[in-house]
């Protein structure tokens, strides 16, 4: 009896996967019909999806901070891409994009799609190094700037009964000690895209999640991140320098930063296929989690009792010394 039962669940798991699958395979279509503003284009997954899309025949408005960023996308991409100045963290940048968006839509049109991407990760180390401007540095770009985004382009978006689609993180879901900042605001960006999406499906609209692992990207490059841990370090009041000491640091930059880095996936193109499928699948899933390390290691520690994953996460950093107060 128990036999037949254990049976049944692993078949019914398994015809769910097969069907899950299936439903997932129709897209929209009609992507020459299809306006999509993405921020964040200068480099990354950013890049990529807009270089995608405008391939695969859509209008792409590309939101750039840089000069060179809108230049290079311009000579590769055709008419279809709108390169655009944007600058998340200013509302007066998010409104001029906004007027230029209205400007070139055909009348009587809105944004199939708002694919918020664009983010940073500027403050790397432990928690009581840095200060609450710090953290609110961190959340300027990652977490306002997708909730200004959001809010000011969702009225053209509910005009296409489209959808908006934004990148929080695995790091939403746990919290790893030397990036709390970042963490901060990708549950953030969690929690609104969990309270946006249930309220304008009333208008048929969706609002889509995608939470990468770590990727080897601009954010995670081994020179730029030990360039902010030590940033973060140098700031940090001399009560705190004397309690972590040098050699707290010197591991951190010696060991930890390659630890992680060795986990970064190099396939960009996940992340950029589960973009796609967010803006153009018939049936898109609410969240999108990718990369191994994101499905296999952090969100099952997330899971586990808080004492037990503290102590996953502890073993992570052993070898790392106590802290000089500690050994006192």
């Amino acid at each position: 009896m128990l036999f037949s039962f254990a049976v049944f669940i692993v078949g019914f798991v398994i015809l769910y996967k097969i069907l899950d699958r299936l439903i997932r395979i129709p897209t929209v279509g009609n992507y020459a019909d299809r306006y999509i503003l993405v921020t964040g284009c200068d480099s990354g997954f950013g890049n990529l999806i807009a270089k995608r899309l405008d391939q695969l025949g859509c209008h792409v408005f590309a939101g750039c901070f840089t000069e060179k960023g809108e230049t290079e996308l311009k000579k590769v991409c055709s008419e279809r891409l709108h390169a655009i100045s944007l600058d998340v963290s200013s509302k007066e940048s998010v409104r001029k994009a906004l007027e230029y968006v209205k400007a070139k839509l055909p009348q009587g049109r809105g944004l199939w799609g708002v694919l918020n991407n664009a983010g940073t990760s500027n403050r790397i180390g432990s928690p009581d190094w840095f200060t609450v401007d710090d953290y609110k540095y961190e959340c300027d770009v990652n977490l306002w700037g997708v909730i200004d985004v959001t809010l000011t382009f969702l009225p053209l978006v509910k005009k296409e009964k489209g959808r908006v689609v934004s990148t929080a993180s695995v790091f939403g879901r746990t919290v790893t000690p030397l990036g709390v900042g970042y963490c901060l605001s990708k549950y953030g960006v969690e929690a609104f895209t969990d309270g946006i999406r249930r309220t304008i499906s009333y208008f048929g609209c969706k609002a889509i999640l995608i939470e990468p692992g770590y990727h080897k990207t601009q954010i995670t490059d081994e020179e730029r991140t030990k360039a902010n841990i030590l940033q973060g370090w140098k700031a940090a009041s001399p009560e705190v320098k004397a309690e972590y000491g040098e050699q707290y640091v010197k591991h951190i930059l010696e060991n930890d930063v390659k630890a992680l880095l060795q986990m970064a996936s190099d396939r960009l193109t996940d992340v950029v296929d589960a973009y796609e499928h967010a803006l153009l699948g018939r049936f898109p899933r609410v969240r999108y989690l990718v990369g191994n390390d994101a499905k296999y290691l952090f969100v099952p520690v997330q899971a586990l009792p808080e004492w037990l994953g503290d102590w996953i996460f502890r073993k992570f950093e052993s070898g790392r010394p106590l802290p000089e107060a500690m050994k006192k």
